[in-house]
């Protein structure tokens, strides 16, 4: 009973997850169709470990195969859905060759077991997956093969745990710079989430690893032991589930900010020229109290292309676009938290009359600026006008 438990746990609750990602139509977040597939290839993973655990070590000489490839194919996966979270854009041809080391290693394997009679089956699955006796294998031999098979499709995915994971954080990030040279509003754009789920995803390769070290044998002796990884994993597979169902649409669709047929930048002498046009913009008809600026809004105005546009702002005030539009927001809400006038509006009154989406954008921004809140910053101001 605690051993059926410890198994299905996992396999329930990932495939509730593909069957939610997958067969949801029209989902605003296009990236959980592969985050889909993800929980897809971990439900087949942890059939295979059902199909171990259940001693059905003829049959998983052949699954076996199954799990090197799911195994192997977690982490692509993971990287297609921050690709295509970020960038709603997915290069089939060139993403597949992520699976090479998953299809190659796997149909090695598959290939191996099919030369082995039914008895040498049996006896890998026991001494080299169970025993773990590698050193008196014969290497030259077709077992011994099949085992280096194993062991590198091991050392493989620790590889991929690195490699992945840092690129995976490392896309995220670059995605947030982005945000930053062309919107001036970013709350729920931010890619807050892949960092999240890379920290879980982390979690779930070193408890991983550290359980494959301990060894199959050991889990195969004691089922209650089983019940530790399968609420460990199922916990974590459930709340990347449940978190990525809850996100709403974090990207634009970068089509829209293609820079190849952008006009080109002006010369020389209409720099400043383009500098006192967007001064005046930004001073006299204020056009940073538009909740959603954008960077593409004033190329508009000004003709002139985003990537000129953004580098002007980069040099020329030492800032990117949501700094130097916040920058003016946080200037308005002082004047508005200092004038009698509004000193009983709301914050979010406030926030909203200088720009700002939403009233934690405006704090955040405010504290960045000034070094306190806006409440903090108008009782201040109220005490030194009473003194």
């Amino acid at each position: 009973m605690v051993k059926s438990i410890s198994l299905l746990l996992p396999i329930y609750v990932t495939l509730m997850w593909a069957l939610v990602f997958l067969l949801k139509r029209n989902s605003p977040v296009r990236a959980n169709k592969v985050l889909g597939l993800f929980m897809l290839a971990a439900t087949l993973l942890y059939c295979s470990h059902a199909v171990f655990f259940h001693q059905f070590y003829h049959l998983y000489s052949f699954i076996d195969s199954l799990y090197l490839l799911t195994l192997l194919s977690l982490y692509p996966l993971f990287y297609g859905y921050i690709l295509v979270l970020s960038t709603h854009e997915l290069n089939l041809k060139r993403f597949r060759l992520n699976f090479l080391p998953a299809f190659i290693l796997a149909l090695s394997s598959l290939i191996l077991t099919l030369v082995l009679s039914p008895e040498e089956r049996v006896m890998y699955v026991k001494e080299v997956l169970i025993s773990r006796n590698l050193k008196e294998l014969n290497l030259f031999s077709i077992t011994g093969i099949k085992g280096m098979v194993f062991l590198i499709a091991r050392i493989a995915f620790i590889i991929q745990s690195i490699v992945y994971l840092l690129i995976g954080i490392r896309l995220a990030n670059r995605y947030n710079v982005w945000l930053h040279e062309y919107f001036s509003n970013t709350e729920g754009r931010r890619m807050k989430w892949v960092r999240d789920i890379s920290i879980i995803i982390l979690v779930v390769s070193i408890a991983g690893i550290v359980f494959s070290l301990i060894g199959r044998s050991y889990f195969a002796h004691k089922p209650v032991s089983l019940l530790i990884p399968s609420f460990l994993f199922s916990t974590i597979y459930f709340i990347i589930g449940f978190n990525a169902n809850q996100q709403e649409v974090l990207t634009e669709n970068l089509v829209e900010f293609n820079t190849e047929n952008e006009p080109k930048e002006p010369v020389h002498g209409q720099v400043s020229i383009l500098k006192e046009k967007l001064l005046e913009l930004f001073e006299n008809e204020k056009i940073y109290t538009q909740t959603d600026l954008r960077i593409t809004t004033l190329c508009e105005v000004l003709q002139t292309n985003r990537t000129y546009l953004s580098r002007l702002i980069n040099v020329e005030f030492g800032m990117n676009f949501n700094e130097f539009v916040n920058h003016y927001r946080v200037r308005e809400a002082e004047k508005l938290l200092s004038s009698d006038e509004h000193k009983s509006y709301t914050l979010e009154y406030i926030a909203e009359e200088a720009g700002f989406g939403t009233s934690n954008s405006f704090s955040r921004a405010f504290k960045e600026f000034n070094g306190i809140t806006p409440g903090q910053y108008r009782k201040d101001d109220s005490q030194q006008k009473s003194s």
